[in-house]
């Protein structure tokens, strides 16, 4: 009888103490997301996700691919989400007002953290 309580005394310290220390906390996370069609006018959804967590780093997310926070980063995504126009000063001019964007969602992702 001494030895059933007693496994059931640690049992229960176990299964209360097993959740606490399991769980890791991953930090706050907050996304922002906006269909970058309504600014580039291509004549198809193209959304774009960009999600920040605590002590990390944000990552863009496009059309099932990850791109990091970095000028390659946004360079390689705004590639991704490309309208081709007929002369690169065009081109050149959509790449940045889409880098810009890209930035102002990161902010606003990161204002959601804080």
């Amino acid at each position: 009888m001494k030895t059933l309580k007693s496994l059931m005394a640690i049992a229960i310290v176990v299964l209360i103490s097993l959740p606490f220390s399991s769980c890791e906390d991953l930090g706050d996370e907050s996304c922002e997301q906006q269909d970058m069609n309504q600014i580039l006018n291509c004549g198809s959804e193209k959304n774009v996700e960009v999600c920040c967590t605590t002590d990390a780093d944000c990552v863009y997310k496009y059309n099932g691919q990850e791109y990091p926070d970095s000028n390659a980063g946004r360079s390689d995504l705004s590639d991704a989400l490309g309208c081709n126009y007929k002369n690169s000063g065009e081109n050149e001019a959509q790449k940045e007002l889409i880098i810009s964007h890209l930035v102002a969602m990161k902010e606003r992702a990161l204002v959601g953290i804080y």
